[in-house]
């Protein structure tokens, strides 16, 4: 199994091409960086994958309280190892998958030797249908039952439902101060609906595709990121 340095952290992966792209995405272009007035803030990271996030976010506060979220169990030992060989402390790792309902259903992974498990979603064959995909069963947990005091940061790298998650969980989500989605369009959700939902539930948005912000909604196409901070005063 591959071993690099990412400084400050020590990071085990699998498959090459898709570690640097995440790589990337969350130590050169920070698109999961955020600031906080708490030193010790509570995190959710939905979709931790091997841990890249959770490691990013501890290099911003070191003293950050992390509850990790990645539903592949067969991730679930590479993260594990990337938590405890970098000696991070107060990281709760679940091996569950966020839905809007509590109880076990189908996932889709990567059945390829490529196993680009990054995708893992409910949709067969990723939320684009363009991978080929095995079914594995994984227990679903709500959001809201994680929410017993405010979230400082929540970062929602669910692929797909996005929508499905937050509606089932709308009645905790003006506890969560920011947050940063990776929004997936698909038949069960669109950019404009999820937007203006979040708007209605007091968050200013935030639309950005490779690292530039997009100011006009008829031109966010595809994956994009949305940020989502909270107006409300805590």
């Amino acid at each position: 199994m591959p071993t690099t340095k990412v400084s400050p952290f020590t990071i085990s992966y699998t498959n090459t091409e898709e570690f640097h792209i995440l790589k990337s995405e969350v130590f050169t272009q920070d698109i999961y960086y955020f600031e906080s007035d708490n030193p010790e803030p509570f995190i959710i990271d939905a979709g931790a994958h091997i841990g890249l996030a959770t490691l990013y976010f501890k290099k911003l506060f070191p003293a950050a309280k992390i509850i990790a979220i990645e539903p592949n169990t067969q991730l679930i030992p590479l993260l594990e190892e990337n938590i405890f060989q970098n000696g991070l402390k107060d990281v709760q790792i679940l091996p569950i998958a966020l839905s809007d309902h509590r109880g076990m259903t189908e996932f889709f992974i990567d059945e390829t030797k490529n196993e680009w498990w990054s995708t893992g979603s409910f949709e067969p064959g990723a939320w684009n249908h363009e991978q080929h995909s095995k079914t594995v069963l994984v227990q679903t947990e709500m959001l809201g039952d994680l929410i017993s005091r405010p979230v400082d940061f929540l970062k929602l790298d669910i692929e797909g439902a996005e929508m499905l998650v937050l509606l089932a969980a709308k009645d905790k989500i003006e506890q969560i101060r920011h947050m940063i989605i990776e929004f997936h369009p698909t038949n069960s959700q669109n950019l404009a609906g999820f937007i203006e939902f979040l708007q209605e539930h007091r968050f200013s948005t935030h639309i950005w595709k490779d690292g530039k912000e997009i100011l006009e909604l008829k031109k966010a196409k595809g994956l994009v990121y949305v940020e989502a901070v909270n107006r409300r005063k805590f």
